[in-house]
């Protein structure tokens, strides 16, 4: 039997010398790493077996290739003695000039209103529940911000951290399964309070990760502690 063999979901395919595995990202993230988004191998999260890859469930299917591409790059990289963090920025680089060969992306990049068009495509509905006068939160398309601006995007951010956001914006993907969004919405609510209080990113995002541990252990105290988190960000 699979160590964690709660994990899996199922065996998408066999790639190269790996296994690529479709998981459960949120036990993942519950249980062994809070860290793991979309996907991940050994060297990035070693209770990740040698020859697999892991690919959570709550993502596009269209986005796969991207992600297999990056792991491809990363290894080969590594294989030839370069370091984690050269290889690394090299794959997300290439992984992002993949991304922008779509007809559909290349018809927002090369529009006269890129930013507008973009912005259309991206915000999917608003997370009516979680906004006020001050802070509109909207769950958004991810696979379009990883391939217009930052290809390591993942699951949530706020305007204080990427510019791409527009000011007073949270942004949770929509493919997250519903707790998961609140989850997420936490982390990055308290992320924002503590950099609008003069936090640096790094220690305001270390702080959001222990507030976030927390509730995936204390589900039921998340909700007033949104709303508390709302309200921080609305002095």
């Amino acid at each position: 039997m699979k160590k964690h063999a709660d994990v899996y979901i199922k065996k998408i395919e066999d790639h190269n010398d790996h296994e690529v595995w479709l998981v459960d990202g949120v036990l993942i993230r519950n249980e062994l790493n809070d860290s793991f988004t979309e996907y991940g191998y050994h060297v990035r999260f070693p209770f990740i077996p040698q020859n697999e890859i892991w690919i959570e469930k709550d993502t596009n299917d269209d986005e796969w290739k991207y992600f297999l591409e990056n792991v491809d790059f990363e290894m080969k990289g590594l294989a030839e003695g370069k370091k984690l963090e050269d290889v690394a920025e090299k794959a997300d680089k290439a992984e992002r000039r993949d991304r922008r060969q779509s007809p559909q992306m290349r018809k927002i990049i090369e529009s006269h209103h890129e930013r507008k068009e973009a912005l259309e495509k991206i915000r999917k509905e608003k997370f009516d529940e979680y906004c006020n006068e001050n802070i509109t939160v909207w769950l958004i398309n991810g696979e379009f911000v990883r391939t217009l601006y930052f290809s390591e995007y993942a699951y949530g951010g706020h305007d204080l951290v990427y510019d791409f956001v527009p000011q007073n914006e949270v942004w949770i993907e929509d493919v997250l399964e519903p707790k998961e969004r609140k989850i997420i919405l936490l982390h990055e609510l308290h992320e924002r309070s503590l950099m609008s209080g003069g936090k640096d990113y790094e220690h305001a995002h270390h702080g959001a990760i222990i507030v976030e541990a927390y509730y995936r252990e204390h589900p039921e105290e998340l909700h007033e502690r949104l709303k508390e988190e709302l309200a921080k960000n609305s002095s």
